[in-house]
């Protein structure tokens, strides 16, 4: 594989995000590692939380889709869940819609300056957004 190919857009979201990462929210503790895979024209992302007292693990697979020019993810988890997700990476800001970009379910986040640490909440159309105090959840890289 030429990694001249890979889609700019994940060859950074790979650099800025591959490593492991402590995840701590109001209700979610846990860790998530991030991994170039294929040579770069794959991101996997293996996560262990407790969320709400019970053990999950996930996994996301994150490539670039030629289809509908984006970074698409699939996601599969220890509940059973299996959906699509949409990665956009912009600047500092990163935003992750169940489905596609424009899907109004998604979870956007900010990377401080040094992509050590990124925080953010997770949005529902139905008004299920908690306070965004409650809501945070923050990653922060211990390696």
């Amino acid at each position: 594989m030429d990694n001249n190919n890979i889609n700019p857009k994940l060859k950074e979201l790979t650099e800025r995000l591959s490593g492991k990462w402590q995840v701590k929210g109001q209700e979610i503790d846990g860790e998530a590692e991030y991994k170039s895979m294929k040579g770069g024209f794959l991101l996997v992302m293996n996560v262990d939380f407790v969320v709400d007292g019970k053990k999950i693990k996930n996994i996301q697979h994150v490539a670039y889709d030629q289809d509908t020019d984006t970074l698409r993810a699939h996601y599969m988890d220890t509940k059973g869940d299996d959906s699509t997700y949409t990665w956009v990476l912009e600047g500092q800001k990163i935003r992750v819609s169940l489905g596609g970009k424009d899907s109004d379910t998604y979870f956007e986040a900010t990377l401080n300056d040094d992509d050590s640490e990124y925080t953010g909440t997770w949005h529902y159309p139905d008004g299920g957004d908690q306070d965004a105090g409650e809501a945070r959840i923050v990653y922060k890289r211990i390696k």
